[in-house]
């Protein structure tokens, strides 16, 4: 019992592994491991996010783990006084200087810079984004630059 149960699991979870984008530049990677890979490309800027995902009852949950380095503020003597955390330009944790954190603040692209949605629903291999009243967004808006008009949703590519 317990087996058709895991397998059930596992062939709910398997059916929705894979890439997904939409017409807003917007990536959406789902692991088999249970990780995903959120990425958002508009003219000069991107954004990328890395977490966890969660699927059931049709709805995706997506949690979000941001990656840290620790950068060295003040230095007296070669010793660092004070450190703190910022939000890393790469998916490996390092320690940085302020100028490699300056350079990487003043960059079109970064981390967690267009916040992933936190739940999506999933029909017929899309997703779709659910407003702050719990229901589906089926808005269809015009993409920039163009009269065409799309949903915001997210549809399989592979």
């Amino acid at each position: 019992m317990l087996s058709i149960l895991f397998s059930t699991v596992i062939s709910g979870q398997s059916k929705i592994v894979g890439k997904y984008h939409n017409h807003f530049g917007e990536s959406l990677e789902l692991k088999s491991d249970s990780t995903f890979h959120f990425t958002s490309r508009f003219d000069l800027s991107s954004s990328w996010t890395i977490g966890k995902w969660k699927f059931s009852n049709d709805t995706l949950y997506l949690k979000t783990e941001l990656v840290m380095d620790t950068l060295s503020e003040i230095k007296v003597d070669n010793k660092t006084i004070r450190d703190s955390l910022v939000l890393s330009s790469d998916q490996k944790s390092n320690q940085i200087e302020i100028e490699e954190y300056a350079i990487n603040s003043t960059s079109g692209g970064g981390q967690n810079r267009i916040k992933v949605p936190e739940r999506l629903f999933f029909k017929k291999d899309k997703f779709y984004l659910i407003n702050e009243n719990g229901e589906l967004d089926k808005r269809k808006i015009e993409q920039f630059g163009t009269r065409k008009k799309y949903k915001t949703s997210f549809k399989k590519i592979k």
